[in-house]
């Protein structure tokens, strides 16, 4: 059930237009609702829960073409999903146009979505989740790492290698298309710029990005790159910038993804299955402060699943 959640989470935007999610039962409609990571913008939110009710309704007119009892219905359907949409969060003139005329928004309700609108902002945070808003956008579609709990990297890494909303295209994942060598290199070579996700045997994500990316030949294997950094998605996260240029990555048919001469990040061959990856920071760190030995908590490690992506362009 978490991984339907996860997976609808991630697609909402086309999810709530099928007839399928029109037809949920009314306890998995408020699970989905109910998510921190349904990528939707709260009115967009407002608006499948609207459709749902309708639909169980059987009311297809408009709000303005309603009969009372129409009205009734499609109120008593609502009801329980209202504690459930952010509708502090919607915009103040869908809030009039579209959400008060279906007289679903209990008065005290409606009064504190004004008063919040009229103080902006509140002096400190605030933990009502009725304000906080969702992830709205999935920039990583398709990622089985970036999910849930870990969602809110996205962001964070879009403002180290990319732009705030640049949204990426899943290429490869090993659980997919296979953990060998071989496999990586079939599906990656020649795809840049490249964007490396690695989670760990026990969950923990490093990673790489490079506007460059692997292909044959090169002096001793070597791809150099003006941009390109590592990370750990650790608390607090952390990235380490290329500092040796012609060392980018490495191109080597009997491993995965290598960055930098040392190796910074090697993901082995059937990596899954022994712990023969590693991490030895070196052509890359925050110079002139020293980086970690390391991006992993050991310097070998497990592999559970990586991915790669590269820039989907609009």
């Amino acid at each position: 059930m978490e991984r339907c959640i996860a997976f609808i989470g991630d697609n909402a935007a086309d999810c709530v237009k099928t007839n399928a999610f029109l037809n949920l039962p009314k306890e998995a409609l408020i699970k989905l609702i109910s998510s921190d990571f349904l990528c939707l913008e709260e009115e967009e939110v407002w608006r499948c829960a609207l459709a749902w009710a309708k639909q169980r309704a059987g009311v297809t007119q408009p709000t303005a073409h309603w009969t009372e009892e129409e009205r009734a219905r499609v109120c008593h359907h609502l009801a329980p999903l209202m504690q459930h949409v952010r509708l502090l969060l919607i915009d103040s003139a869908v809030f009039a146009e579209e959400v008060e005329p279906t007289g679903a928004v209990p008065m005290e309700l409606s009064l504190e979505r004004y008063r919040r609108a009229a103080l902006h902002a509140a002096p400190r945070p605030d933990p009502d989740k009725r304000t906080q808003p969702r992830l709205a956008v999935n920039m990583f579609a398709g990622s089985v790492i970036l999910q849930q709990d870990k969602s809110a990297f996205q962001s964070l890494i879009n403002s180290w290698c990319g732009t705030p909303k640049q949204p990426w295209r899943l290429v490869f994942r090993a659980s997919t298309h296979g953990f060998s060598a071989h496999a990586f290199h079939k599906h990656c070579d020649g795809i840049a710029p490249v964007l490396v996700l690695v989670q760990l045997s026990r969950g923990e994500v490093v990673g790489g990005f490079c506007e460059a990316g692997w292909c044959a030949g090169g002096a001793g294997g070597y791809v150099a790159a003006e941009r390109a950094l590592l990370f750990a998605l650790a608390d607090p996260p952390a990235r380490y910038p290329l500092v040796k240029k012609p060392f980018a990555l490495c191109y080597h048919p009997d491993c995965g993804p290598i960055f930098g001469a040392g190796a910074d990040l090697l993901v082995a061959n059937n990596c899954n299955s022994n712990s023969d990856s590693y991490s030895n920071l070196h052509s890359y760190g925050d110079a002139p402060a020293p980086a970690p030995a390391s991006l992993a908590p050991d310097y070998n490690f497990t592999v559970r699943d990586y991915e790669l992506f590269t820039c989907a362009h609009p």
